[in-house]
């Protein structure tokens, strides 16, 4: 087994670039330890005296002596984001996105990780259904907190039910067990209408919100359907009425935390407002926004946002501008108003296009899940700069999730592209205002 780690990257300006090591060198150990993953590494790297040891591509064997302050990284970035192999996920659970995904996509998108490396250090979900004693252990001893636990259910027999693994049903002994040694959690429920839901989502509330404070947070979140299930378990999307129940349910909970403990506890995703056609909750009480990722108050930020920004709108643009903004047929329900009211601005026209999604069809409404094909198709004719949000791309690059670049777009189109990373961005670029 090769126990040497090949160097993916050299951050610029680092330590690394400084001593001249290079992508393609290999760590052959640092301290005379090898590390064999990221933790490790981490780890080892934090010391403020360090003696590492690099095979260079030529093959030379060159030793570095190393002073450096102790929060200082060497600015190497490995091939794998855990230096070894990822952990893979041993469920077949029955709403799997993956599972749901056209073919001939990259290989990266198959993969199906459930890493507890990976949650501690980037906050991805994990189901702790792999975990070994050392797997424990070594959370523990490494207080590895907070994880971030995709739980679905508490209920030993739904929780098998819906991810088809026999281990599935000892999640509370593990969350137990890891709490006494200190570790706290993020939760969330990908909420499957008639399996989950109702009753058996009351009992997980429950279970996690007796757990408090190892257990901070709850996203409940609606299960994503694409138009790829055939031959897989026949599920139902969330429509306004049971999306309206879901949220009495979440408010209910939340009133009743927030009166014991403080806290809120558990938060629903925006879509579930969306279906629901219920007004976003304020700032505050999403409670400095711990589930963003599960795409809790996203809305509510870009909102607020744009409320500031209203202060500073020019009455008119220096020169006529055009522009479009193309986005997922969700976010066009909050973006519209904003449109509306930037073409108040003398010397603006800007368009709005909603863009359906054909390549993974279903219930898919999401602007992160649009694609190259997806736009070709909704914009026959775009007048000005086209303007999309980052969340399109892989993150770091320009690539859709269907593999084609910004580049490819812009040269299909015949336009300039302009990705934004948020509405404050957005509307610094569209305006020119700084």
């Amino acid at each position: 087994m090769m126990t040497e780690k090949r160097i993916e990257q050299i951050i610029p300006g680092s330590i690394a670039d400084e001593i001249g090591l290079r992508a393609g060198d290999y760590v052959v150990n640092i301290d005379g330890f090898v590390p064999q993953d990221i933790l490790d590494w981490q780890l080892a790297e934090s010391g403020e005296r360090l003696l590492l040891t690099i095979r260079h591509q030529e093959g030379d064997l060159v030793e570095y002596e190393i002073e450096k302050d102790y929060d200082e990284t060497l600015g190497i970035v490995f091939a794998s984001p855990t230096m070894d192999e990822i952990k893979s996920c041993r469920n077949h659970c029955l709403f799997c996105f993956v599972d749901q995904m056209p073919k001939n996509m990259r290989k990266t998108l198959y993969v199906k990780d459930d890493d507890y490396r990976l949650s501690f250090l980037t906050g991805s979900y994990i189901t702790l259904t792999n975990l070994q004693e050392e797997d424990l252990a070594r959370i523990c001893r490494l207080h590895l907190s907070p994880l971030y636990v995709s739980v679905h259910a508490t209920d030993p027999e739904s929780r098998q039910k819906l991810m088809r693994n026999p281990k599935a049903g000892k999640l509370l002994p593990l969350l137990k067990r890891l709490a006494a040694c200190g570790i706290q959690f993020h939760t969330q429920v990908v909420l499957c209408p008639g399996l989950n839901d109702g009753a058996i989502l009351e009992q997980t509330i429950a279970d996690l919100y007796a757990l408090y404070p190892s257990v901070l947070t709850l996203a409940v979140v609606p299960v994503g359907l694409t138009g790829y299930r055939k031959g897989l378990y026949a599920l139902q999307p969330y429509t306004f009425a049971t999306a309206r129940k879901v949220l009495a349910q979440v408010h209910a909970w939340q009133e009743k935390a927030l009166k014991e403990k403080g806290t809120r506890f558990v938060f629903a995703s925006d879509e579930f407002y969306t279906l629901a056609r219920e007004p976003l909750p304020p700032a505050e009480a999403y409670e400095g926004y711990p589930q963003l990722e599960n795409g809790v108050g996203l809305v509510r930020i870009m909102l607020d946002a744009w409320e500031n920004w209203q202060k500073r709108l020019p009455q008119k643009l220096a020169v006529p501008t055009e522009a479009t903004v193309a986005t997922g047929v969700s976010a066009a329900h909050y973006l519209q108003p904003i449109v509306d009211r930037l073409n108040e601005i003398e010397n603006l026209t800007l368009k709005l296009v909603p863009v359906k999604n054909h390549f993974f069809g279903g219930q898919v409404t999401v602007t992160g899940l649009l694609t190259y094909h997806d736009l070709i198709k909704a914009l026959k004719k775009v007048k000005g700069t086209l303007y999309l949000s980052s969340v399109m791309l892989k993150a770091g690059k320009d690539l859709f999730l269907d593999g084609y670049t910004i580049q490819d777009l812009a040269q299909a189109l015949q336009t300039r592209v302009q990705v934004v990373t948020d509405l404050p961005d957005f509307l610094e670029k569209l305006l020119q205002l700084k």
